[in-house]
């Protein structure tokens, strides 16, 4: 509780609407108080800094950092882990109304969410990785005075391991899910409105823990209840240290507990409502401390205000208070409000009057408020809400039984004092220690409080320095509870005393104002104690040697002013963290266990709270491990393994006692470069010598060496390649090469042995061991290579074997090589063209195959691939013309093959063939008639026609059919086509017509597959008399010229055929026996492109082979005999046997020679 005086002053001070600053001349006599800078004095008049109103939705963020190193120490875990750093969100989420100990009080609820995490990975247990806590604290906080009610923080802390580097939230730990509810009674008052420098207040309650949760780690309390008591002063007013508009001046309102430590601070800011700075124990013991970051509060556009007739109030008296609503700044009429003064219980709803107004009277009550201060009984809150809206508007009354009608106050717990030294600025309060030394530049500022009912008259203060020198300030009018502070600025002089020095001060010296009720408090003093700065002196060895105690000598450092040093030393540790440790007598030994550079610091601090340090480094030596080897035998055949071993390790300084010291071999061990042991294969005869490098973990590096006797021993693992030019040949499953006759194979070798005999190994070679063991290639080196070329087909055996210097040699290696045969291969040939009947097919082919055997290749021709000629079963394989040359031909199209096939051999009997296509066209025979030309006949008339003239290929001579169309006018057969009809067949053919006038004759020659025709015009004149009586009467002569003609007919169809082009009439002649013998002219032929075809059937017998017509008459003349009368094309119905004696090669015999 404050004292009446203090509570009367801070009613005042409420009722300024805002700041305001006079700079005031000040009128002095000469002092000696600073040399450097001419003191100056300023009288500054501030407003009562009061409750705030807060609404739904305001906002205030934070960053910040969790100190929870203590907690975490508390809990048992092995960590590193000093920090979290992370951010608040503050925000103000509802506001209601709730019995708190039987009264209805109006309450805000606000939720902190916090979030914070460790700066990179740390160490728990032995576990690396990242540290996480989020906080979710929800707050009950009253309206009238923000103290708080109940606090409940849900508190989530888990664990992210570091995998390949990083932290992974993929295999999360929960390390603790934790509820904290912490209920105070009476509401703890974190701050006391109205707020003044100077202010302190206590009091004492009662805190209930309820804790519940889970965790592997850190043990949940059980609940509690605790009696305790705090207090809390505003020890300065100024620069908090965080920059943000409107927020200078700050409040520092310091927490104390119940032994006086100080336990934290809020820098409380007017402009937003709230902290711009905090720092305090979170309920588990965290120490959270948080700067501003940013305010965003809800538009204000209603605001309520209340005016209080005496802010400073005497105890149970009637006063009025206003009630004032307005909407930016218009007031607002009928507005319906709740009046409330809760710490009597009073509430009172009300209506606006037309000017946005309401006043009302209460009794100001006689109840002292849950704090005890100076200067007052209580001061509490005034509401007037909205309930509806969520807005409400506050104001703090302060009673007192002590008050005055004016009452002018110097407070010397109010005096604040900024010092300036070099470019820092400190504001100074009571734990730091009011202090300075000669060069600082001091601003004082001492306030001047009316706690009285009424506003006091100008006034002046007189403040009188250490040397008796005074200084001078007016100090204005001022109302109930209004503060002016008068500002002096002060540099210490080089000559200034050590010791304290006094300012005196004492408003109204002159005692001018008779109203004011108390004189006793118009004096004060304020004492500032004037120092030196300590001097550090730390002595400290330049190097030394890890494991070695090392003497820190701060023994040495002064303090010029007198008084007791704190020695605080700080020891730069292996891992880099610093140790840092309090020495009473300034001496501290430390050993390094590690060696590096290290730094080390002395700050030493006075009485004073004056510091000074002092920094150096020292250098600490490794000491290098320490190692002794041995080997599993004094001597060792070449290339034969030998194991080295570490006997003996050790390593005094090392900081990694599971793998104390690090071990490289300087050669390839089987067993890998790093380890305890070393197997190598020594290649080299003589002296064998290994090395191994050790390292400790601290770098240092030791080197030694062991030596082994090495003997020769035989070449070994004797290997043997076969290529063919680039290649390399692999063995077959049977593990035997395969090669190809007449290739150039090349022979590798090599084999193992000591490497000083590798140069001088003796390779042979034997290609052919088994048929040839006399050959072989000898060569000296690492390897061998030699050439080699098979030229008989077979399994061959090659040998190799090495030796060294000494006559050692290698097993003999046996290299198994088949030699496969190359067949022969034909090269490519065009087809031929096609050829006709008879004509020549001219065919050479070459073939390849190795150079041994190609002078042995047997060519053949298989003229007849389908028939097996040699009867070896392959009808295909027959050699017809046993040469790689062909000129043949073939006779006949129809039995001419369609390919032939020339196959080689070589001497081991593989071959080549290939097929050669054949087309053998078939020659067209050329049709050629002809006939008699003695006479032009008449209807009646004998006509012999030939076609003795035609020609085709020699073997189609023999097959040739003829086809004698007598009349292409006349349709004989019936078919509808007169053209195509076959009145007669054979080389030759005798008819008559039986009508003059006009005839074309048609001739159809075909062979197997093609035919030819020509055509001949007749021309047969009408019968003028009857040839029977005139062959009657020459019976004898016609019969003798009948055979005469038919004689010469004969002879000259064989010698004399006439060629008629197609479609082209002949004319018919006489038959002329001299004609008959002339050459005849072939006529020109068309070729029909149809196919051949048997004729039809005729609708009669045509004339048979053989048949002369012609001679009917002269038998009838000469015989009496009269035949059947038949039309031409029909076959006559009787032979007589004239016709049956003489056929068509009798009368051809007529002809020959």
């Amino acid at each position: 509780m404050r004292s009446k005086g203090t509570a009367v002053y801070l009613v005042a001070l409420m009722l300024l609407p805002s700041a305001s600053v006079v700079w005031i001349g000040v009128s002095q006599t000469e002092s000696s108080l600073g040399t450097v800078r001419t003191s100056e004095a300023s009288v500054r008049t501030t407003s009562i800094v009061d409750v705030p109103e807060w609404r739904i939705n305001d906002n205030w963020m934070y960053d910040g950092y969790l100190d929870v190193a203590d907690f975490v120490a508390g809990s048992g875990v092995s960590t590193n882990v000093q920090t979290l750093e992370g951010s608040l969100e503050v925000t103000v989420i509802d506001m209601y109304l709730m019995d708190i100990e039987n009264d209805s009080t109006l309450v805000y609820e606000v939720e902190s969410i916090g979030e914070y995490e460790s700066d990179g990975p740390i160490s728990i247990d032995g576990t690396n990785g990242c540290l996480y806590i989020d906080m979710d604290t929800t707050e009950i906080i009253l309206a009238s005075d923000l103290s708080t009610h109940t606090q409940e923080a849900v508190i989530d802390v888990y664990f992210d391991p570091v995998i390949f580097g990083s932290c992974w939230s993929s295999f999360r730990q929960e390390i603790g899910l934790l509820t904290v509810l912490n209920t105070y009674n009476p509401p703890l008052e974190n701050y006391d409105f109205p707020i003044s420098v100077g202010e302190s207040w206590e009091m004492d309650y009662n805190q209930d823990m309820e804790f519940s949760g889970s965790s592997n780690y850190v043990t949940i309390p059980s609940d509690a209840s605790d009696s305790n008591t705090t207090s809390w002063a505003v020890v300065s007013q100024g620069n908090s240290g965080v920059s943000y508009p409107g927020c200078y001046p700050s409040y520092n309102i310091t927490n104390y507990d119940r032994d006086g430590d100080e336990v934290g601070y809020n820098w409380y800011c007017p402009a937003i409502r709230g902290n711009i700075k905090s720092s305090y124990v979170q309920s588990l013991g965290f120490i959270a401390v948080h700067e501003l970051v940013s305010y965003q509060g809800v538009q204000r556009g209603k605001e309520i205000s209340i005016d209080v007739e005496y802010p400073l109030s005497p105890t149970d008296i009637e006063i009025s208070a206003w009630i004032n609503v307005t909407n930016q700044g218009q007031p607002i009429s009928n507005q319906t409000l709740q009046f409330r003064y809760e710490s009597d219980q009073f509430f009172q709803n009300i209506t606006t009057d037309e000017y946005g107004s309401y006043r009302l009277d209460f009794n100001s009550g006689q109840l002292p408020d849950d704090t005890v201060g100076s200067d007052e009984l209580g001061s509490h809150g005034l509401i007037a809400w909205i309930q509806s809206e969520d807005l409400l508007g506050t104001k703090s009354l302060v009673i007192d039984s002590d008050i005055h009608e004016i009452d002018l106050v110097t407070r010397s717990g109010g005096v604040t004092v900024q010092r300036l030294r070099g470019t820092n600025t400190l504001t100074l309060d009571s734990t730091i220690g009011f202090t300075a030394v000669t060069g600082d530049t001091l601003t004082f500022s001492v306030p001047i409080l009316n706690r009285g009912l009424l506003t006091s008259p100008s006034s002046s203060l007189v403040i009188q320095a250490p040397d008796g020198s005074t200084v001078n300030g007016d100090v204005p009018p001022l109302n109930s509870l209004e503060e002016s502070r008068v500002e002096l600025y002060w540099t210490v002089p080089e000559s200034q005393s050590f010791g304290n020095v006094y300012f005196d001060f004492e408003v109204d010296p002159n005692e001018e104002i008779t109203e004011d009720g108390n004189r006793s408090n118009n004096e004060g003093s304020f004492a500032l104690y004037i120092g030196a700065l300590p001097i550090a002196d730390l002595v400290v060895a330049e190097e030394s040697l890890t494991l070695d105690a090392v003497t820190l000598d701060g023994s040495a450092s002064l303090d010029p002013d007198g008084g007791v040093l704190e020695c605080e030393f700080s020891v730069e540790k292996s891992d880099g963290q610093m140790e840092v440790v309090v020495e009473d007598d300034c001496v501290f030994e430390w050993s390094w266990a590690n060696d590096g550079e290290y730094s080390v610091s002395l700050a030493i601090s006075d009485d004073e709270n004056d510091n000074s340090a002092s920094h150096t480094s020292i250098i600490i030596h490794n000491r290098p491990p320490e190692i002794t080897l041995g080997a599993d035998a004094e001597e060792v055949v070449v290339t034969t393994p030998i194991t080295f071993r570490v006997t003996n390790r050790s390593d005094a300084d090392t900081q990694n006692p599971s793998a104390p010291i690090d071990l490289l071999w300087s050669s390839t061990c089987q067993e890998g470069q790093v380890g305890l042991a070393c197997t190598v294969i020594p290649m080299v005869e003589g002296t064998y010598t290994i090395g191994l490098l050790a390292t400790d973990d601290d770098g240092a590096t030791t080197q030694v060496q062991y030596s082994v006797s090495v003997s020769n021993s035989a070449p070994t693992d004797p290997v043997a390649e076969v290529w063919i030019e680039p290649n390399r040949l692999v063995t077959d499953s049977r593990g035997v090469y395969i090669v190809q006759e007449g290739d150039v194979i090349t022979l590798m070798g090599q084999a193992d042995d000591s490497s000083n005999d590798l140069d001088t190994l003796m390779h042979i070679w034997r290609p052919d061991a088994e048929n040839h063991p006399e050959f072989n290639h000898t060569s000296i080196g690492r390897t061998s290579i030699t050439n080699h070329t098979y030229n008989a087909s077979g399994m061959h055996l090659a040998t190799l074997q090495v030796f060294d210097d000494d006559g050692a040699s290698t097993e003999m290696l046996i290299v198994p090589i088949e030699v496969q045969n190359i067949p022969p291969s034909i090269y490519p040939i065009s087809s031929p063209d096609a050829i006709e009947e008879d004509e020549q097919l001219s065919v050479d082919i070459s073939a390849s195959d190795t150079a041994n055997d190609i002078l042995g290749l047997a060519y053949c021709f298989d003229l007849q691939p389908t028939v097996d000629a040699d009867s070896d079963g392959d009808s295909k394989n027959d050699c017809d013309v046993p040469s790689q040359h062909l000129i043949h031909s073939w006779p006949d199209a129809n039995t001419a093959p369609n390919y032939i096939i020339f196959h080689v051999t070589d001497d081991d009997g593989d071959q080549d063939s290939i097929e050669i296509p054949i087309e053998v066209i078939n020659v067209p025979p050329t049709a050629s008639v002809s006939v008699d030309s003695f006479a032009t006949p008449t209807e009646g008339d004998t006509v012999v026609l030939s076609a003795n003239g035609t020609v085709d290929s020699e073997l189609d001579m023999d097959s040739l059919e003829f086809h004698w169309d007598i009349d292409i006018t006349v349709d004989s057969d019936g078919d509808g086509d007169p053209a195509n009809d076959v009145d007669y067949t054979g080389m030759w053919i005798e008819f008559t017509y039986s009508s003059g006038g006009l005839k074309t004759a048609k001739l159809t020659v075909k062979d197997e597959s093609e035919s030819h025709s020509v055509m001949m015009d007749i021309d047969v004149a009408e019968a003028p008399f009857s040839l029977a009586a005139s062959v009657k009467s020459n019976l004898a002569l016609l019969a003798l010229v009948s055979l005469a003609l038919v004689g010469a007919a004969v002879w000259a169809r064989r010698f004399f055929a006439t060629d008629v082009k197609e479609g082209e009439e002949l004319p018919v002649r006489p038959l002329d026996f001299d004609a008959a013998f002339d050459t005849i002219e072939p006529p020109v032929a068309v070729q029909s492109k149809e196919a051949f075809a048997p004729p039809p059937e005729p609708a009669m017998d045509p004339i048979q082979e053989g048949d002369i017509t012609g001679l009917d008459d002269i038998i009838e003349e000469l015989t009496g005999m009269q035949p059947s009368p038949s039309e031409p094309g029909s076959p006559p119905t009787e032979r007589d046997s004239l016709n049956e004696v003489l056929d068509l090669k009798d009368i051809e015999a007529l002809f020959e020679e």
